[in-house]
């Protein structure tokens, strides 16, 4: 029930975010560049673009069962209906991709590569709905549509292909699609929304959120929730430290050293930890040692000239890394350093404005409170110039033309933390090192941790959900006008004919070619999504015969239209920038300011929160990728946490805290006993890295359990036969199981084991070697023997 004094508009929205469908659909729309809604008043899709998704759907008929326009956002929805689990379409796919899937308990359990040549040995295959999870099917039917290959001389909106060129991407690198992204699943998401968005105090649903989102977006809220964690026993002591601080000097100083070294250390045990803990969630999601594919299409964005491929033998752009380098030393670096140069002068001048304020407060010309006006002034410019810099990183990063998604993002992500490390620490450094204020560093660090933290919360979430929720009431108020404008179009008589091309009784377009009966089944259901549906249930009312006939007749707006006009999330890039920079107030400075770590614990407490509901609520479902960790921002914490190091020995130099410590030493001591700690603390963090395996135990056990079965299977590879089983005198067996068909002549039974003792021995075998057994007879050997039946010679022998 809506709140009394709400638009009726904004309520109406809520019907459209929050449409269920059916649960076996894989729909995965498609934005066409170059049309608009028709309740704006241009023209309807054009033929080029139905040709397109004809010959679509005439290339590969396991795309798409149905395909289908809708006029209000020029929205191409396909959507896969999945006749049932053993759909051998998507199986092959997720051979392709290699996705782990759970073997059954009685073939031994554990994960495998999926592979379809042993599809029964993997448990739940028969069931449709829980085989493959939502983001599984999103990963696969994405799969399915980036390998259609186009034909030799094929040509869609003036786009020629060349023989064997992948169709989508090429689409979105020309424009000419705009945006491919996977629909929410109204039932899962409603589930992370209570079980996550909504519920402060309980833990996050990780597998959860893994089989909606991906191991990406999962691995990211996995590593943001250990790190909170982590950062409970440094904010403890922070506040007894901030509770002494001011007793005595001497007390202060001991303080000041001990917490410095304290951050050092809890920082390299955390990154160690950490490192276990993502290794546990790979095993457990099925990344762990995953293999980089050897053969990789291009970035969609990626151009250059075409030459013919030595490994595919296509033809595929091509662009000479000469080029590149000459880009990023004529062009790169001395725009990264002018804009370097740039973020200091701001810094200068605010300092300056900083000093006249001071000495105006001290004149009584000033209120005392307008001290902070400068620090909050420089948090601002800083948050500006991390847009503006944004901005400039991603066009240098196109610009240097990367052929490959990862390269690609490795050096995007080198840009970006380069600047934001300048960006946000130049002024602490400034304080910390050249003016040697401990007091005013103390007030800065403390200014730039809250207010970035509040700002970034109301960019990243408050800001965008506002933005969507205004796009809802927008197409809200179009449903009225387009509702008002067809009736009295037909109270005048005119014809209000909806549209051509077999409009469906929806007000959908079907193109032709596609499976009538798989159209008609979806369209029938579809009665119940779109705008038909909310003008006759209008405001919680039934609206009179005539208005439901114009409701008819009007092009509903539905989940793919709604969903198409959100924005899309773009990575978890800003994300795990914000992380990285707060590390780095907590390790780098937080001596000064005891209290930064808790300041960071209290943010994270809500940024968990706020970034689930901006994927929950405000963004499109991004397509899931599968990851082992959080790949290079880990070298960056490694890198970030070295630096802490030299910092904090540096800040225990040059504060004047040694010369107060030991009063009877001269410069040149108080130089090497700085020198002497960092030293120090450096073996001790490498000692503590080394000394912590990355990988718990019963991971590293499995592995080489898997690695021991593969090398058996090797030694066995060449032996065209089945091998049961070997027996000793103590009746032991030594188990050896091959994959391959039963043989062409059975050996019979040698041994007095019975029957039933010897089967239940071979089914063991079985489950050892993940494998079922194929052939149902019991094949056994006198004492210390093998039987085979060697399908090569066609001998057999018993020994």
């Amino acid at each position: 029930m809506a709140a009394r004094g709400t638009d009726p508009r904004l309520r109406r929205t809520r019907h459209i975010s929050g449409q269920h469908r059916r649960p076996d659909l894989d729909v995965v729309p498609l934005v066409v560049e170059g049309t608009r809604s028709r309740t704006g008043g241009t023209s309807p899709p054009s033929q080029q673009h139905l040709c397109l998704w004809i010959i679509l759907y005439g290339t590969v008929q396991q795309v798409g069962r149905e395909i289908r326009t809708f006029s209000a956002v020029s929205v191409f929805r396909l959507a896969r209906v999945a006749p049932g689990a053993k759909d051998h379409s998507m199986l092959h796919a997720a051979e392709e991709l290699k996705i782990r899937k759970p073997i059954k308990q009685e073939f031994g359990g554990g994960m495998k590569e999926f592979i379809y040549e042993n599809l029964d040995v993997f448990d739940g295959v028969e069931e449709a709905s829980s085989f493959f999870t939502s983001q599984e099917r999103q990963l696969i039917v994405k799969h399915m549509l980036y390998n259609l290959r186009a034909k030799d001389k094929d040509e869609i909106a003036n786009t020629k292909f060349l023989e064997g060129q992948a169709i989508i991407p090429h689409l979105l690198s020309k424009r000419i699609a705009e945006q491919i992204f996977p629909l929410h699943s109204m039932d899962d998401l409603t589930v992370l929304r209570e079980t996550w968005m909504k519920a402060v105090y309980k833990p996050q649903p990780l597998d959860r959120i893994c089989d909606y989102f991906g191991v990406k977006i999962a691995m990211y809220f996995a590593y943001l929730g250990h790190y909170s964690w982590a950062l409970t026993l440094p904010s403890f002591l922070g506040i007894v430290l901030w509770l002494v601080e001011g007793t005595s000097q001497f007390l202060d100083d001991v303080s000041f050293v001990a917490f410095a070294c304290f951050n050092v250390l809890w920082a390299t045990i955390y990154l160690e930890n950490w490192k276990r803990r993502s290794s546990e969630l790979a095993y457990l999601w099925g990344t762990l040692d995953k293999e980089d594919e050897l053969i990789t299409e291009p970035r969609p964005l990626f151009h250059g000239y075409n030459i013919r491929s030595p490994v595919t033998g296509r033809m595929e752009p091509y662009y000479p890394a000469w080029k590149r380098n000459l880009f990023r030393y004529f062009v790169s670096i001395p725009v990264i350093m002018s804009c370097l140069c740039v973020v200091f002068v701001i810094m200068w001048c605010i300092f300056e404005l900083q000093d006249w304020v001071n000495g105006k407060i001290k004149a009584g010309d000033l209120p005392f409170f307008m001290r902070f006006l400068p620090k909050v002034l420089l948090a601002l410019s800083i948050g500006i110039l991390d847009d503006i810099y944004k901005k400039i990183a991603y066009w240098l990063n196109n610009k240097e033309n990367y052929r490959l998604d990862k390269t690609y993002e490795n050096n995007l992500i080198i840009k970006l933390v380069l600047f934001q490390f300048v960006n946000s620490f130049l002024s602490l450094f400034y304080i910390a090192f050249y003016l040697r204020d401990m007091d005013r560093l103390k007030d800065q660090l403390a200014t730039l941790l809250i207010t970035r933290q509040v700002i970034g919360n109301i960019k990243e979430a408050v800001l965008p959900f506002l933005f969507n929720k205004a796009k809802l009431i927008k197409i809200a108020s179009n449903m009225d006008d387009c509702l008002e404008k067809e009736k009295a179009e037909r109270e005048r008589g005119d014809d209000c004919s909806s549209g051509k091309m077999g409009t469906t009784v929806d007000g959908e377009q079907n193109i032709d070619g596609a499976d009538s009966g798989d159209c008609k089944k979806i369209s029938d259901e579809s009665k119940n999504e779109g705008l038909y549906h909310r003008c006759v249930m209008k405001e919680g009312r039934i609206l009179p015969e005539g208005d439901r006939e114009v409701a008819h007749n009007i092009s509903p707006f539905i989940q793919a239209e709604v969903e198409a006009s959100q924005n899309a999330y773009e990575d978890t890039f800003e994300d795990y920038l914000e992380m990285l920079i707060q590390f780095g107030y907590v390790t780098l400075f937080s001596s000064a300011f005891p209290c930064a770590a808790l300041c960071a614990l209290l943010n994270n407490i809500i940024e968990i929160r706020s970034d689930a509901f901006k994927l929950c609520m405000t963004y499109q479902r991004p397509f899931g990728q599968r990851v082992e960790n959080i790949g290079i921002w880990q070298d960056a914490l490694e890198v970030l946490s070295i630096t802490a190091v030299i910092v904090n020995c540096a800040l225990i130099g040059m504060s004047g805290l040694a010369s107060r410590l030991f009063p009877d030493w001269g410069s040149v001591e108080r130089i090497i006993f700085i020198i002497f700690l960092e030293h120090i603390v450096l073996v001790l963090k490498f000692l503590l890295a080394y000394a912590i395996p990355d990988q718990p135990t019963w991971i590293v056990e499995e592995k080489a359990r898997l690695e021991f079965l593969r090398r058996e299977a090797l030694k066995l590879e060449g032996l065209n036969c089945i091998v049961v089983g070997v027996f000793n005198q103590q009746k032991s067996v030594h188990p050896v199981f091959l994959k391959k068909a039963a043989p062409k002549r059975i050996v019979k039974q040698t041994t007095d084991m019975p029957r039933d003792e010897a089967e239940f021995l071979i089914n063991d075998v079985a489950r050892f070697y993940q494998r079922p057994a194929f052939c149902p007879q019991v094949l056994m050997a006198g004492t210390g023997s093998i039987i085979a039946d060697r399908l090569s010679t066609g001998d057999s022998s018993a020994s």
